[in-house]
């Protein structure tokens, strides 16, 4: 899967955050700072390789004016 330069910026993003919650769970320094970097890091991560809708559409009528 090829992704944009923004995907690879969320991607990073998301990785970033992730490891800074990890390194503040492994230093112990409470639960109610870990877990909202760690959640919005993950979803991060999983927001970076959902598709555009937008270019399947365009697409999808470029071919369907092809085959009229």
């Amino acid at each position: 899967m090829k992704l944009r330069k923004d995907q690879w910026i969320v991607l990073g993003l998301g990785m970033a955050c992730v490891a800074i919650a990890l390194y503040l769970r492994s230093t112990e320094s409470g639960y109610s700072k870990f877990f909202p970097i760690f959640y919005a890091g993950t979803s991060m991560i999983w927001i970076a390789f959902i598709n555009d809708r937008r270019s399947c559409r365009a697409k999808r009528k470029n071919t369907e004016s092809k085959r009229k």
